[in-house]
């Protein structure tokens, strides 16, 4: 019987989590505050606005005189300006005027589109597994799209006393033997993150990281893939990017877009400039699962437990 009820126990609490993950999924974001804006969870306590927010059910928003800032609806994937001298309320129908007017609304295109079920996704990776470090080398590397502004592969440093070989090839088909179509060599370094820059490849290849002591290769990780983009994706990214750093300068959006495209260093990149500007800001921790995903699809996990512990110590 009691194995029983701690099984209707451990259900009801996770129904609860689920529940709460929902009720806290946002309707929005508020981005490119100009002058004194604030926001308000409950419409007693105030607090500014200095860098995007994520706004949920309920929250409120007022500009004063000579300040402005624009919301963006993740599920209509529009943009509303909210001029001076307004106070508006966000609901699950998006956001209305309170007093004053809203102003202009216009699409924001695909950068915002799933930006909730996103933040949902996200938060599968802030639980931290704990489980028996394996004696010895533990590495892995991710799969990344490399583009010439964003040409590195990155991993972690398994020791200062290891240099490493990137291999980009492909299989023969034939005889299903590896076939190098380039190389490079990393040298030893005490930094905890490995950068090595390469050529984004013409097609979609495959690639993995030889751990050297010495002339010897003491650790080979698994194949993982490696792609560039086409003329055409690489011009669609470029206009998208202009329209996201025109739309929100902290870098947020920009560094979606690049998660979306699959270039995950340039997105960690972003990420991680972000969260240096606005370390002082009490609510920027709501976006930090973000740059935790991006840590666990790139296998640096040290970088991960830190950030998970960061999020978890503010929630």
């Amino acid at each position: 019987m009691r194995t029983g009820k701690t099984f209707i126990v451990f259900v009801l609490l996770l129904l609860v989590s689920a529940g709460n993950l929902w009720a806290r999924t946002p309707i929005g974001m508020l981005t490119e505050p100009q002058g004194k804006v604030e926001y308000s969870k409950d419409g007693k306590r105030w607090k500014k606005v200095r860098r995007n927010v994520f706004m949920y059910d309920s929250y409120q928003v007022r500009t004063n005189p000579d300040s402005s800032v624009t919301f963006i609806n993740q599920t209509t994937n529009q943009t509303t300006s909210i001029p001076a001298g307004t106070v508006a309320q966000v609901s699950a129908e998006g956001i209305q005027a309170v007093s004053g007017e809203l102003g202009n609304q216009q699409a924001a295109g695909d950068l915002v589109a799933g930006l909730g079920d996103k933040f949902i996704k996200t938060q599968k990776y802030t639980t931290v597994r704990r489980s028996a470090k394996k004696p010895g080398i533990q590495l892995k590397a991710g799969n990344v799209v490399i583009t010439g502004d964003f040409p590195d592969l990155v991993w972690e440093n398994v020791g200062p006393q290891y240099s490493y070989r990137v291999r980009i090839g492909e299989k023969n088909r034939k005889t299903r033997e590896w076939e190098d179509l380039n190389t490079y060599e990393i040298p030893a370094t005490d930094a905890p993150l490995i950068r090595a820059t390469i050529e984004p490849p013409a097609d979609n290849v495959r690639y993995f990281v030889e751990v050297l002591d010495g002339t010897e290769v003491v650790y080979t990780t698994r194949e993982s893939r490696l792609k560039g983009l086409t003329s055409k994706r690489l011009n669609e990214l470029k206009q998208q990017s202009e329209q996201a750093q025109s739309m929100d300068s902290s870098g947020f959006l920009y560094a979606n877009l690049l998660t979306d495209y699959g270039i995950l260093v340039g997105a960690m990149d972003v990420y991680e400039q972000f969260f240096q500007e606005y370390a002082d800001d009490e609510d920027v921790n709501d976006l930090r699962p973000f740059l935790i995903e991006i840590y666990s699809r790139l296998y640096l996990e040290e970088m991960k437990s830190s950030a998970i512990k960061a999020y978890n110590d503010q929630l």
